[in-house]
């Protein structure tokens, strides 16, 4: 009897853990309100060469990219003095680490 009452125990928890896991795999691919997947911002990265143009500005240190009726990117670079191209449209290219554009190149428009 005693051994029974064990085994029913133990589905119980092995069939509970199933369904837990089934629901937190099925929220992190729910379809949004409109049909289309959601993208968790955790697992969502930004990869490849990203081609911008807008107008560079400098706030507290940092640069930004303005692009037209959109918010201000921070860019960065290692191998363009972006200081020189403050309140110039440009196009930029580089590569994303994490919200931060890295410039590899500038051109101004």
């Amino acid at each position: 009897m005693k051994k029974a009452i064990l085994i029913f125990l133990l589905m119980i928890i092995l069939v509970g853990g199933g369904v837990f896991f089934w629901i937190q795999n099925a929220k992190k691919s729910a379809p949004a309100a409109n049909g289309q997947k959601v993208n968790n911002p955790a697992t969502t990265q930004k990869s490849g060469i990203t081609t911008k143009t807008g107008k560079i500005t400098n706030t507290a240190g940092k640069f930004y990219l303005q692009e037209a009726s959109q918010t201000p990117n921070e860019i960065d670079s290692y191998a363009v003095d972006l200081g020189e191209y403050v309140n110039k449209t440009v196009t930029v290219s580089g590569q994303y680490s994490g919200d931060t554009l890295f410039v590899g190149s500038i051109e101004i428009k």
